[in-house]
């Protein structure tokens, strides 16, 4: 079957690179994949296999982008968006399944004219909640758009099962994001907390969104280096407060995969305790559970008091307390957890996930 993803731009955030990694995977399992993308918008960030065809505000696709134009989304919603509409209305027709995977895009993929295409909408959030947390009209109004995005006709398929039937969402099964289990494998061995004067390096992603919970990790590094200087911080990608920093920090800059998962397997435990959004997947979580390195998290997919240490959210006494008992977890107990850990993440493979979402593809009924 041939797949056709519509985007506004290609993106840096987990979003953007679990469809890119999908599209590959697709393509490569012979369902040729293309994205449908603004014709101003850069090259992805997250590279793909599938193809790319770009359209103007008047639908032109696969012309060239124009001269000196640069891709900003403020200000250009209603050329994006009619654009891509009339896009789909030049080639949708050609492709198997149109795949929406935001609210805003699932408008134009609705009410487009694609013939037979089977028309889905893979929900990687509850986005009226990310809406709110900002004030102002314009956040009211997407908010609004998002909310009624899920009344729309399409085939809804939910990122976790916290979005299965929540509140107007209306998917009827999940499929999660996937992970790459070659790249995110396995440290060789598992942290040791047996030297009372070794360094226990805590890690976490920073992040300047107050929902993703920094602040919180470091509230509780410096609790717990002020009780023992051998606790560290090592943070990944620096989003820090402004003005702080401390002896024991340590910012570090991945760049891809492979250093990322590199940084999960360096650090002895990785803290994530976002606020929002409980139960749903989180890439720092799985990616580190996958990396064999203890987590403790306010409770992301796939972390369970099993195979993590899960806290409340807004609680840095907590997330202390929490790295206090991975330190003093017998190692036979440390390992069993952590073997639980890897089981968890087997079914994020991006082999799994593809064809489980092709699967869904294949099932659904062509539209009357």
């Amino acid at each position: 079957m041939r797949i056709l993803i519509p985007i506004t731009n290609f993106g840096h955030g987990g979003g953007a690179r679990v469809l890119s990694r999908l599209a590959s995977a697709w393509t490569a399992a012979g369902h040729p994949t293309d994205f449908l993308v603004d014709a101003r918008s850069p090259l992805p960030y997250f590279p793909t296999d599938a193809g790319i065809r770009r359209f103007d505000s008047n639908g032109l696709v696969d012309g060239p982008p124009p001269e000196g134009a640069a891709f900003a989304s403020s200000g250009n919603a209603l050329s994006i968006y009619r654009g891509m509409h009339r896009g789909l209305n030049a080639i949708g027709g050609s492709y198997d399944v149109i795949l929406a995977n935001h609210s805003l895009t699932a408008w134009p993929v609705r009410f487009a004219s694609t013939g037979a295409a089977r028309k889905f909408y893979y929900v990687q959030a509850y986005e009226p909640e990310m809406f709110q947390l900002d004030p102002g009209w314009k956040s009211a109004v997407l908010r609004h758009f998002s909310e009624w995005s899920y009344r729309l006709a399409l085939t809804q398929i939910a990122n976790s099962p916290i979005y299965v039937d929540h509140a107007s969402i209306r998917a009827r099964t999940w499929i999660p994001p996937g992970l790459d289990v070659s790249v995110f494998h396995r440290r060789s061995t598992m942290p040791s907390f047996r030297q009372d004067d070794s360094p226990v390096v805590i890690g976490t992603i920073g992040r300047s969104e107050a929902t993703k919970g920094t602040i919180h990790v470091i509230e509780a590094f410096e609790r717990l280096h002020a009780m023992n200087p051998r606790f560290r911080l090592r943070v990944a990608f620096g989003n820090l407060p402004e003005g702080w920093s401390h002896p024991g920090l340590e910012v570090v800059v991945p760049r891809g995969d492979d250093q990322l998962a590199a940084y999960y397997r360096s650090v002895d435990i990785l803290a994530a305790p976002g606020t929002v959004q409980l139960g749903a997947c989180h890439y720092p979580v799985l990616e580190a559970m996958a990396s064999g390195t203890p987590v403790v998290t306010t409770g992301y997919l796939p972390a369970s008091p099993e195979n993590s240490w899960l806290v409340p959210v807004r609680d840095s006494e907590a997330v202390a307390k929490a790295i206090l008992d991975v330190v003093a977890t017998p190692e036979a107990v440390l390992a069993r957890r952590l073997d639980l850990a890897h089981a968890a993440v087997q079914r994020f493979s991006w082999e799994q996930v593809s064809q489980d979402f092709l699967q869904q593809f294949a099932a659904a009924p062509a539209p009357r």
